[in-house]
């Protein structure tokens, strides 16, 4: 079994403090092929540890049996009832040789599928029009029409694929040093200003953790962003305003803001802010010494680097929903928790 602790704490490096210890108790696990549970338990462990570290404290105590709720989600509705994660387009379907999963929460990613579909916007329709196409060319076709698919290979189709030979390749965590002076020393998060450039969902879980903590994390969206059933989980401990990178005023505003930042976190596609005029060198240039935090679905090198992505797609893409399906012996794919409509 993976040590999950220690290999995170490798690609950590030197900001793992070598004092710190960790307890762990709780019982049970997610339900999963994968050891979901304890990646969910040791990635809590690495962020406590460090958070440790700024505090002076000698010990971390981690609860496995919360740690897998938290990796869920951690917001339980009294009284009122969250809408659907999901678009009702959004899912796995069937093609002529395996399956696909459409990504269509965004009205444009919706679009973007039945243009390359060329049906009617609703299940059956969606339904019969995938049942007629082959998995890889209709992936290639949405991704054509700037929408997000991604076609179900197994393990082994995923270790073959250029992609996954890349991903292979790059570390857990890479570091560059770009700064031009050297930050004082932290001794808590409070006051420390972090802009939060992510939608869904790895990044905003990041920057909310760091909220909990004392951070202040401002999340700046698109005007035309709305995610309700997600947003009371992402924004909780934030302020959040909205801003179009495209419109030179706004843009203008959030060099503003990066320039008083101490970190940056986003999400976007490797080539997005480049493309808005906002990339590493010029991020740099407004503020050097700014933590840039950066995530991508694909990986930083290969052929899918500048691919749009959602933690559900790539679970299709990499193999884990087929080794789900194959595990469990279920009839379509299946994916780790939270990756399903």
């Amino acid at each position: 079994m993976t040590d999950f602790a220690s290999t995170i704490g490798a690609a950590l490096g030197s900001s793992m403090p070598v004092d710190v210890t960790s307890t762990r108790h709780g019982l049970g696990h997610l339900p999963s092929v994968y050891a979901v549970t304890d990646l969910a338990t040791a990635s809590i462990e690495a962020a406590g540890r460090e958070i440790a570290a700024l505090s002076g404290a000698q010990s971390t105590d981690v609860d496995r049996r919360l740690a897998s709720f938290w990796f869920d989600m951690t917001l339980r509705p009294q009284g009122w009832k969250l809408p659907s994660i999901w678009d009702d387009l959004a899912g796995d379907y069937a093609t002529t040789d395996g399956w696909i999963r459409l990504h269509t929460n965004a009205p444009q990613h919706r679009a973007a599928a039945l243009r390359a579909l060329g049906c009617e916007g609703t299940k059956d329709a969606v339904t019969n029009a995938v049942a007629k196409r082959q998995k890889t060319e209709l992936e290639s076709a949405v991704i054509a029409q700037n929408g997000c698919a991604a076609a179900m290979l197994t393990e082994d189709e995923w270790a073959a694929h250029p992609q996954g030979k890349a991903v292979l390749s790059e570390p857990l965590i890479a570091w560059e040093t770009t700064g031009h002076t050297s930050p004082a020393p932290l001794i808590s998060l409070e006051n420390v200003r972090i802009l939060d450039l992510t939608r869904i969902l790895a990044g905003p879980v990041a920057t909310r953790f760091l909220a909990g903590f004392g951070a202040e994390v401002l999340r700046i969206d698109p005007l035309d962003w709305e995610e309700p059933a997600a947003e009371p989980e992402v924004t909780l401990g934030k302020r959040c305003a909205g801003l179009d990178l495209r419109d030179t005023a706004d843009r203008k505003r959030f060099q503003t803001l990066l320039a008083q930042a101490d970190v940056l976190v986003h999400g976007y596609r490797a080539d997005a802010l480049e493309g808005l005029g906002l990339g590493s060198d010029t991020r740099a240039a407004i503020n050097p010494n700014c933590i840039d935090v950066c995530l991508n679905a694909y990986g930083w090198s290969g052929p899918w680097t500048n691919r749009r992505g959602f933690d559900s797609l790539v679970q299709m893409s990499a193999g884990i929903a087929a080794s789900g399906m194959q595990a469990a012996n279920a009839p379509r794919p299946k994916p780790v928790a939270g990756a399903s409509p």
